[in-house]
């Protein structure tokens, strides 16, 4: 469901500012090929009166119930993010307000996606290393070992053979 926030409202003059709080809900989505579902999504919005219109601030916090990458059990993940605009006119596509009535929803739905990050760990969980014995060279690179300067043989030692 779309939550329209009116910007303008009569009364207010320059300099008037005015703070707006609002939850939403937002349906799941796929993205990287795992489910994202919106547990909570929260929206908090600064709107400053200016001579020339208004400037928005506006914070979204979603906290989203996703999988673990390493572990592919259930993680909760909390991502913030926003943006701060003037607005010279009644409509902005880019914010998604029409006739100063600001769509959080939509905004959210667009600005959502991009934000989440490729891979999602759960707290705790150990980056996997391969198993190394130090510098062992690869077998397959092993015939190239005399070549380098940084192998064995030192550039001066190929230089004088």
């Amino acid at each position: 469901m779309d939550k329209p926030i009116k910007l303008k409202r009569p009364g207010m003059g320059i300099a008037d500012s005015r703070e707006f709080s609002v939850s939403f809900d937002l349906s799941p989505f796929d993205l990287y090929g795992r489910r994202h579902e919106v547990t909570k999504a929260e929206a908090h919005v600064h709107v400053t009166r200016l001579q020339e219109g208004l400037h928005v601030d506006l914070k979204v916090t979603c906290h989203l119930l996703t999988s673990c990458d390493r572990t592919l059990e259930p993680t909760e993940l909390t991502l913030s993010f926003g943006d701060s605009e003037f607005l010279s006119g009644p409509n902005d596509l880019e914010m998604y307000v029409e006739d100063w009535e600001l769509n959080v929803s939509a905004y959210t739905r667009e600005a959502l996606p991009s934000e989440v990050p490729l891979q999602v760990f759960c707290t705790g969980t150990q980056p996997v290393e391969p198993e190394s014995d130090g510098d062992e060279i690869d077998p397959r690179w092993q015939g190239l070992e005399g070549i380098f300067a940084s192998g064995s043989k030192s550039e001066q030692q190929l230089l004088d053979n």
